[in-house]
């Protein structure tokens, strides 16, 4: 399972860094994994992402990110958790 959270604007490299939430079916939590993504490289279908970091949700929420990012995360965790009951 892969949700992308978040993509920030891109700079005047076209670059930017995006977040997504990730379950690996070896996994027993889910993810946040922040990755810097070259928008133009993307395009042409070459390797365009480097991972910045990976945590869990509690990590990551603990952690300074920018509050449009942890909105949305929590937007999707209760979307998933109402999904479920």
């Amino acid at each position: 399972m892969e949700n992308l959270i978040f993509r920030g604007r891109p700079d005047d490299k076209n670059e930017c860094e995006q977040w997504s939430l990730v379950r690996e079916a070896e996994d027993t939590e889910d993810y946040v994994v922040q990755e810097h993504v070259r928008l133009d490289e993307m395009a042409s279908g070459r390797p365009c992402l480097r991972l910045v970091k990976r945590m869990t949700v509690n990590e990551f929420m603990s952690t300074e990110q920018p509050a449009a990012v942890k909105r949305k995360l929590q937007s999707i965790l209760q979307e998933n958790d109402a999904g479920k009951a």
